[in-house]
């Protein structure tokens, strides 16, 4: 159990913050960094930011932090971008959403070329055998001896509670995931903006052509808000309360991709001129996606170097640390294998899912 001396400050303030009392990506990426020379010419640029704790004390735990800490940063124009071509959508500003579409792509490419310097400083075996077991939380941590989760002493009544009722000891139990990348609002936002849904690994959600969009948009206004897999809206609870909402409010608001569909649709953009402003909203739009996919492509390709490699080579010291299938700031490869699917498959054909 967690001693009520940390439990009852650590619940007050996960409370005040309206996330889960445990540790989350917002607590090691987002309120856990540094400017390191105020007089750079970039103030955020990766190499000019440290991190203010880690839990090993390694460069390499530092080093994996700032690579989502840094992408957050320079990501954060496409957050006013999607807000500029939300609006612009309402006014019929096609020209504006194709900016903004643009400026979208623009800090996704940054977001992919700072992915890619997470082998720079961080060692695949530091990371998963020193550092992972940090970040794990206490949900599906049965190997780790924590079968129920953890008791919170001095929260939800745990004073109160008899050792000789066991029913009523378990109740108390508390299972948190650990830190994860899809509790960022940021990817979440892009995929809610570009329309962009995904569904539980191995099931397919219902497609839509553009001719239903079409059919949506007139008879109800707006189509229905963006189909999210439950395990997004599950991350969510790992968020500041003002980021999730952000995220609710994008969902019912943002229509860019029914946009785009019916200003271009598909035989549009295969016929049409390159010079024609639908044409060139479609291709900005295709190019965003495009950077996604190639986003999450990248970034398979580190969860398979730095989990299920060392997981399969082993320790190279007897003590073999305890640590589930998912979480640790890596969702589980199969949910983002199926992610990166269905990225590709948004621009196929014109279909909505």
């Amino acid at each position: 159990f967690l001693p009520a001396s940390i439990a009852v400050p650590w619940v007050a303030v996960a409370e005040f913050l309206q996330l889960n009392p445990v540790v989350c990506c917002a607590g090691v990426c987002h309120w856990n960094w540094q400017i390191l020379d105020d007089t750079a010419d970039d103030l955020m640029d990766i190499d000019n930011l440290g991190t203010i704790h880690t839990f090993s004390g390694s460069l390499d735990e530092s080093w994996f932090y700032l690579v989502t800490t840094a992408i957050e940063a320079k990501c954060a124009r496409g957050l006013s971008a999607i807000l500029d071509a939300t609006a612009a959508v309402e006014r019929d500003d096609m020209s504006q959403v194709t900016r903004s579409l643009h400026q979208i792509a623009y800090a996704l490419g940054e977001a992919n070329i700072i992915l890619e310097r997470m082998y720079e400083r961080c060692d695949p075996y530091v990371f998963y055998w020193k550092i992972r077991e940090f970040l794990a939380g206490w949900e599906n941590m049965e190997d780790a001896g924590l079968p129920y989760g953890v008791l919170y002493e001095g929260v939800d009544d745990t004073d109160t509670f008899s050792l000789d009722n066991w029913n009523s000891l378990f109740r108390r139990f508390r299972k948190y995931a650990g830190g994860s990348a899809a509790q960022t609002p940021l990817l979440q936002a892009l995929d809610i903006a570009l329309g962009i849904k995904h569904f539980p690994t191995g099931e397919r959600g219902p497609q839509s052509s553009v001719a239903e969009a079409r059919n949506k948009l007139r008879a109800q206004g707006v189509p229905e808000p963006p189909t999210v897999n439950s395990y997004l809206v599950q991350m969510r609870d790992y968020m500041p309360g003002g980021h999730r909402r952000f995220l609710e409010d994008l969902a019912a608001t943002c229509r860019i991709r029914e946009y785009v569909l019916l200003e271009c649709s598909d035989s549009l953009l295969h016929m049409g001129t390159a010079s024609d402003p639908r044409v060139l909203l479609r291709q900005a739009y295709n190019g965003c996606v495009d950077l996604i996919k190639t986003f999450r492509d990248k970034h398979i390709m580190i969860v398979s170097r730095y989990i299920i490699a060392p997981a399969k080579n082993g320790p190279m010291s007897p003590q073999r640390v305890a640590v589930p299938e998912s979480s640790k700031l890596m969702p589980p490869v199969a949910y983002m294998q199926a992610m990166a699917k269905q990225t590709s498959r948004l621009q196929s054909g014109g279909r909505m899912g």
